[in-house]
Formats: C-alpha cells, sequence, structure tokens
C-alpha cells in the first residue's frame, strides 16, 4: 500500500501560501465592505438616505444605486467572508468601487487629504475586488469545498454513465 507523501514541495508550499494569501484576502476586504455596507444600511431609513447623496454625485439611477451600493457591501463582505461566490461578489464589489472612483473621486489624488478626500481607498478596493473575481476564494472557502463536491458527483455520474 503506497501512502501519499503529505512533506510540502515547493510547489505545494506555493499553492498553500497563495491560499492563505487569499484567505487573508478575503477576510480584509469582507470585514472593510462589511463596515462601509452597516454604514448605510444601519441608517435611519436604510440606504435610502443616501439617495440624495448619490443623485448629487450624478450615479445613474440614485433610487436603486444607493440600495445596490449598500447591500452589495453589506450582505457581499458577509459572503465573502466566508468565500461563498467569491467571483460573483468580487464582480459586485467592482461596480460599486468603480462607480466611487468615477462618481465621487473622480480627479480627487490618490492620497487622502485632511478633508477624506482621496481615491486611494476606493482605488486599492477595487483592485482587491478584482483579485477576488479573478481569482475566486482559494482552497480555504466554500466554493472550494461546492466544487469538490460538484467534481466528485460529475466524476461518480460520468463513471455509472459508462458501466
Amino acid at each position: 500500500m503506497n501512502l501519499p507523501n503529505r512533506r510540502l514541495s515547493g510547489e505545494n508550499a506555493h499553492r498553500l501560501a497563495t491560499d492563505i494569501g487569499l484567505l487573508l484576502l478575503r477576510l480584509a476586504v469582507g470585514a472593510v465592505f462589511i463596515a462601509h455596507g452597516w454604514g448605510d444600511a444601519s441608517q435611519d431609513g436604510g440606504a435610502g438616505t443616501n439617495v440624495a447623496n448619490y443623485r448629487d454625485a450624478g450615479i445613474p439611477l440614485p433610487e436603486l444605486s444607493a440600495w445596490f451600493g449598500a447591500y452589495m457591501q453589506l450582505i457581499g463582505g458577509i459572503v465573502v467572508l466566508l468565500g461563498a461566490l467569491t467571483r460573483l461578489i468580487g464582480a459586485g464589489f467592482a461596480v460599486v468601487m468603480a462607480g466611487a472612483l468615477v462618481f465621487v473621486h473622480r480627479g480627487e489624488p490618490l492620497v487622502m487629504g485632511q478633508d477624506g478626500s482621496g481615491s486611494g481607498f476606493a482605488f486599492i478596493m477595487l483592485a482587491a475586488s478584482l483579485a477576488l473575481l479573478g481569482t475566486g476564494g482559494g482552497r480555504f472557502s466554500v466554493d472550494r469545498v461546492f466544487a469538490g463536491w460538484q467534481t466528485r458527483s460529475g466524476r461518480s455520474a460520468r463513471v455509472g454513465a459508462t458501466r
């Protein structure tokens, strides 16, 4: 009986480091989006109180965009913490952050000013969102668990069909 070698090879160590990096990225991104989404959603009147701000910034469909932005961040942040639907939520986060850059922070410097202006935060959150969109949740995610089930189910179905 041959037992698999459990030592970490260079390639396996690299994969582990990548998956730990994705876990840390997911946790940080999720926490930041939860905090921002909670701030918008928990106001008196919920995200609807931001409609006027969205309208003033020129954001299209402010009645819808304000709610989408708040709950994409809040619920999406929770979902990303778990590593579920990571690519889909990453795309939603990217839409929110691209909108923030285009409509709210257009022309502002990357460095935050004394008045709180600056596009750096939105820029880095857009980059992190795109990274999650491109990579997925990694090994330590709910996405990976479902992918494993799907792979096993698909293999079982193919094996059963060939007999």
